[in-house]
């Protein structure tokens, strides 16, 4: 039965086969439903504020290179010769 079904994984459905789908390098998330930009990004300002001095700061959370964000992101990390690296270093 596991191989019957996962020899045929790659062929999709007839309803995965028929949806339509934006061409093109980019995705269009302009027409997205589902992601949109924070409405803190309309705010921001490309200039940084100059900082003062701080007295008296302590280290609220010291993690080092341990600590990623693989609990969110099951596929793992981004190789750094991947198309998607390319795109994100651009």
């Amino acid at each position: 039965m596991f191989k019957e079904v996962y020899s045929k994984i790659q062929a999709g459905t007839d309803r995965w086969n028929s949806l339509v789908a934006p061409q093109g390098d980019l995705y269009e998330w302009d027409d997205s439903t589902y992601i949109h930009n924070p409405p803190f990004f309309s705010s921001m300002n490309l200039e940084l504020p100059i900082l003062k001095n701080f007295t008296k700061a302590k280290c609220l959370l010291n993690f080092g290179d341990s600590i990623t964000t693989d609990h969110i992101s099951p596929a793992g990390k981004i190789a750094k010769d991947s198309p998607a690296a390319k795109y994100l270093g651009a």
